[in-house]
């Protein structure tokens, strides 16, 4: 124990900082590969039907997706352009609205001052002629959207009106309210449908207020005749879109007052641009999307004073709303049928790389079943090779040693010293060659024995190794340190076989040193264990590292180190088998630490699997 301590830094676990020397790797026996049964060719159909399955879905889905997007992106599109034409034409009520309650605010103002001045005087028979036409032509020039003012008697005819006369040739002998008197007394502004106006032909909506004295007789009415042409004027400067409607509608009868663009059948003519007026009363300002007279979609908005009864609207047709979104929406549609199309050349292209893969994948198996026939073949000669080693040579060997042998108990008096040598030489030379046959053979079972995995004691199968080494040489001074609990999952045979090689090496060559130091550990290294043997014999340069584990490669011939070169060879095919890898670190008189890695399960059984499947693969 006290020799352990003393030595106790060189037992720590070596650190494998150097760089691992690729080694070349050597393909033996290999699983013999039987042509794929019915099964396998039924279920390599189902993938692949199941793979075009799935592409062909994806592609449904994809497309859908596709137009689902074009179609709520289309959807969006047209309601943001109906909602834009609503906003311009709510604006635009709103304007025209604010001319038509001053027009008519102005109108009603000026005919309720016409009518305090006639209540005034008691009867329009104490006014001279010059005496109401001079106020009624001071007003009508400051109402631009009037055409004239009149005041009438109370047999509706014509007492004065703000016409000069060299303005017509055709003085009325008519009202302009065509309304006869017995309708009855009304007070307030009344508004009548438009008619032409009887001085000019243009068109004018008549508004009129009855005049009482102050016992409530009846004293005539003055009247005003409100312009179709000062809202045209209007609307022009506007500069409205070609297939704008506005109209200027009486609420309380349902008749259109002015209409722009000027259309005279629809002038005095029932509005049917909303079913229910009465659902109007009241209302600030809508908007509604419905069909006119002739059937066509339009979009439209009012507005209506509770002052009186007059609605403004304005209208467009569906088409015009919509003309800047039809452009927009066919790009769209051309942009998805275009990535439609698109999509469907993938879905093709995919199908034709999945069937060529396919026929790529059958001749590669095929050419792979081709290559694994003909390197069973060549296993099977080697192994027919090794058996004739095993039973043609090794029998001449003997018979030789023999010979020998009796050779030199009958007739070995008669020869001289030179004789003698050479057949001890000849002796050594055949017992020499029995053991490299047998180390080839050892090499080559090797990879002819099934894998049977187990779980192990390294740390016990490692202590016994280097008790039998100490009972072949007792006399030797060994400080060995084995790590406890070091346990992996592999076969049994094969892992011993590789302890005995790397233990024995560190025995043999760490002959010279006194004392001898051989350590055996191990730890966790990613998702293998890592396992080394150090000791500090004689060591080697790493530029010779490649030839180590290479058959009958030996580095120490010259220095007396007895050996076949085969352990080496078979410690890296046994590691290699488990799936795992070994490297060395060495240096000249520092002795020589070797690592090799097995993996922890599940991977324990699939490495080697995949080392078989990629021959061409180089592990270090």
């Amino acid at each position: 124990m006290s020799l352990i301590w003393v030595f106790s830094p060189f037992f720590q676990a070596p650190s494998p900082s150097m760089e691992r020397i690729p080694l070349p790797r050597f393909h033996f026996a290999l699983r013999r590969r039987t042509p794929p049964a019915r099964s396998e060719k039924v279920e390599h159909g189902s993938k692949r039907r199941s793979l075009y399955l799935a592409i062909g879905l994806a592609f449904f889905c994809l497309t859908g997706f596709v137009a689902g997007g074009a179609k709520l992106l289309i959807e969006y599109d047209k309601e943001q352009a109906l909602r834009r034409s609503e906003s311009d034409l709510v604006n635009l009520t709103r304007v025209l609205d604010e001319h038509v309650a001053r027009a008519f605010g102005e109108t009603e103002t000026a005919l309720a001052e016409l009518a305090r001045l006639i209540e005034d005087r008691g009867s329009l028979e104490s006014f001279g002629e010059e005496e109401l036409v001079q106020p009624l032509r001071s007003k009508a020039s400051h109402l631009p959207s009037v055409s004239y003012l009149q005041v009438e008697r109370t047999d509706g005819s014509p007492a004065a009106t703000s016409i000069a006369p060299d303005q017509t040739t055709n003085p009325p002998r008519a009202p302009i309210r065509q309304r006869p008197f017995s309708l009855g007394v009304q007070e307030g502004i009344q508004i009548d449908p438009p008619v032409r106006s009887p001085y000019t032909g243009e068109w004018v909506i008549p508004l009129s207020r009855q005049v009482f004295d102050e016992s409530g007789k009846y004293l005539g009415s003055v009247s005003a005749a409100i312009s179709h042409a000062y809202f045209d004027g209007i609307y022009r400067e506007l500069a409205l879109p070609r297939g704008d409607v506005l109209q200027i509608v009486h609420s309380a009868r349902g008749l259109v007052l002015v209409q722009h663009p000027p259309l005279d059948a629809a002038i005095g003519s029932p509005w049917k641009s909303v079913r229910n007026l009465k659902d109007l009363q009241g209302e600030p300002g809508q908007s509604q999307s419905g069909l006119d007279r002739l059937g066509t979609e339009r979009l439209s908005a009012w507005r209506q004073r509770n002052e009186r009864p007059v609605l403004v609207s304005s209208s467009r047709l569906t088409e015009d709303a919509l003309a800047d979104y039809v452009p927009h929406r066919n790009r769209i549609l051309v942009s998805s049928l275009a990535l439609i199309t698109l999509l469907a050349a993938l879905a093709m292209l995919l199908q034709r790389y999945v069937h060529r893969r396919e026929q790529d994948n059958q001749m590669l198996e095929e050419r792979v079943r081709q290559r694994t026939a003909q390197l069973e073949q060549v296993n099977r000669e080697l192994l027919s090779f090794s058996y004739s080693i095993s039973h043609d040579l090794s029998a001449p060997l003997r018979s030789i040693n023999g010979f020998a042998h009796a050779l030199e108990e009958d007739s070995g008096d008669r020869l001289d010293e030179a004789g003698r040598q050479h057949l001890r030489r000849l002796k050594r030379a055949s017992l020499r060659m029995e053991e490299l046959i047998d180390a080839l053979l050892r090499l080559s079972s090797v990879n002819q024995h099934a894998l049977k995995i187990q779980h192990l004691d390294l740390s016990g199968m490692a202590q016994e190794i280097l008790d039998d080494l100490s009972a072949t040489q007792p006399e030797r001074v060994i400080v060995s340190h084995v790590e406890e609990g070091l346990q992996a999952e592999a076969d049994p045979v094969l892992l011993r076989s590789a302890l005995e090689n790397l233990l024995g090496n560190a025995w043999k060559f760490t002959r010279d040193s006194q004392p001898a130091l051989i350590h055996f550990g191990g730890r966790p290294h990613g998702d293998e264990n890592l396992y080394y043997v150090s000791d500090n014999g004689i060591g080697f340069r790493l530029d010779h590292a490649r030839r180590l584990f290479e058959p009958f490669q030996r580095l120490h011939q010259q220095e007396g180190f007895q050996g076949s070169g085969i352990g080496l060879a078979s410690v890296r095919r046994i590691i290699e088998r488990h799936g795992g890898s070994v490297w060395v670190e060495s240096a000249p008189g520092k002795g020589t630490s070797l690592f090799f890695t097995l993996p922890r399960p599940p991977a324990l059984v699939r490495r080697p699997r995949e080392r078989e499947q990629i021959p061409g693969r180089t592990y270090s």
